[in-house]
């Protein structure tokens, strides 16, 4: 961990003496090796939840240092048609996880092109059934992103991240995904009155993506989408796609099991184009989704949270934690204007929107959270200086919005490739 840690402090200045980190296999350079290192750093001040704890300390607010994400990338192309990605890394590295803190498999899978209408796999991947499901965190416009359409994150998966076989293809302008994963055991045990993960033999989980390209195809090589194209691309897109698991959730009724099948629908337009000759470009991610966890089921979520709570009097527990998935709807804004190039200042400036408008059906007030922020691009993804402030509802034990909190982020974020 140490020599890790030591690598991702000197990257910088090895960002600037390499160029790849890749070996050709072929001269022609259609078979390969690869390998790319990024870190996201975080510098965070913010208004934590009512009755917040910092290791049994009542806390108002807290300010904290850590290393959000780490990814380690090997990947390449062995043959024209056999393909193997591999990632690893961590995220949430704090002052509250050192005991904790490991480099795990994120991803490790093989893929076989018969044609590239369809490609089979199988593996440890994140192909899923939204493209705010499969977000590449490298190339992210806002600093997360959007939490919800990550529904079932390290409860039956890792880090969104299943076991499992899959299919994909691209006939022309249209792209498809087609899943078939085996999620993990869940070990929580089952609750009176309130719909949870059911703590049985867990079915198989089947997903489907569609994707219509109407300028620029984008690349389905990898899981991992695109956030913002800093200009570099016209792109502009339709998606359909869903979720399904056989009795994924349950609640005890009178000592008995009840299950639930869980399901959802999503649909998402995305739009990245350059608008002049000095390359300012707009980006717009809009969707609508639609999940059925089961009766009322809503769950709290706080990225990166180091926080406890001492009393249940509110509904979102401590830190940061604050309503984002459950069942019911949720639609999402996503907005972003690069600005044109000016000859004073190579860097590129970016400010862009984050909103998220969820009807839950386990509260009685709507879900309204959003972030306001700015990207510099000093190197495109690869070198990147980001601000943002977040605003999040807290919610009282009759499930009402009682009052609101916010953060402010710095984040910097490096990658050598």
């Amino acid at each position: 961990m140490k020599k890790l840690l030591m690598l991702i402090i000197c990257a910088p200045s090895l960002l600037w003496s390499q160029e790849y980190l890749r070996r050709n296999l072929s001269e022609d350079g259609k078979t390969y090796i690869k390998a790319n290192l990024s870190a996201t750093f975080w510098a965070r001040y913010y208004e934590a939840n009512p009755y917040t704890t910092v290791n049994g300390t009542p806390v108002s607010r807290v300010t904290d240092i850590s290393i959000r994400r780490l990814r380690i990338g090997l990947q390449g192309q062995l043959t024209p048609k056999l393909y193997f990605y591999g990632l690893f890394g961590g995220n949430n590295y704090n002052f509250n996880s050192n005991k904790n803190d490991r480099i795990g498999i994120l991803d490790l899978y093989a893929d076989y092109q018969f044609a590239p209408e369809f490609t089979v796999g199988i593996g440890k991947f994140g192909w899923n059934g939204s493209r705010n499901a499969m977000k590449a965190s490298g190339s992210m416009m806002g600093l997360d992103a959007p939490s919800f359409p990550l529904f079932t994150v390290n409860m039956n998966d890792d880090n969104v991240r299943s076991f499992g076989v899959f299919a994909k293809g691209q006939l022309q302008n249209l792209s498809y995904v087609l899943t078939l994963k085996s999620p993990l055991t869940v070990t929580t045990d089952e609750k009176e009155g309130v719909v949870g993960y059911a703590k049985n033999a867990p079915h198989k989980q089947y997903s489907a993506h569609l994707k219509y390209d109407f300028w620029e195809r984008e690349s389905n090589k990898t899981p991992y989408t695109v956030g913002t194209y800093i200009g570099a691309k016209r792109v502009f897109n339709l998606s359909l796609g869903g979720v399904y698991q056989k009795q994924m959730m349950s609640e005890l009724q009178g000592g008995i099991p009840k299950y639930y099948d869980y399901k959802n629908f999503s649909t998402e337009v995305f739009l990245d184009t350059p608008l002049s000759e000095r390359n300012n470009a707009l980006t717009l991610n809009l969707g609508y989704y639609y999940t059925d966890f089961g009766r009322n089921y809503v769950r709290n979520i706080g990225n990166n949270n180091v926080a406890g709570v001492s009393s249940q009097e509110y509904f979102n527990g401590g830190g940061t934690a604050y309503p984002v998935i459950g069942t019911g709807s949720t639609f999402c804004f996503l907005a972003g204007y690069l600005l044109g190039k000016n000859e004073q200042f190579t860097a590129r400036v970016q400010p862009n929107v984050a909103l998220q408008y969820s009807k839950f059906d386990g509260l009685k007030d709507a879900m309204l959270a959003y972030d306001l922020g700015v990207n510099v691009f000093f190197k495109g993804h690869s070198n990147k200086l980001s601000l943002c402030y977040q605003n999040r509802p807290i919610f009282n034990q009759q499930k009402e919005v009682a009052m609101r909190k916010g953060a402010f982020i710095i984040q910097y974020h490096i990658q050598l490739n």
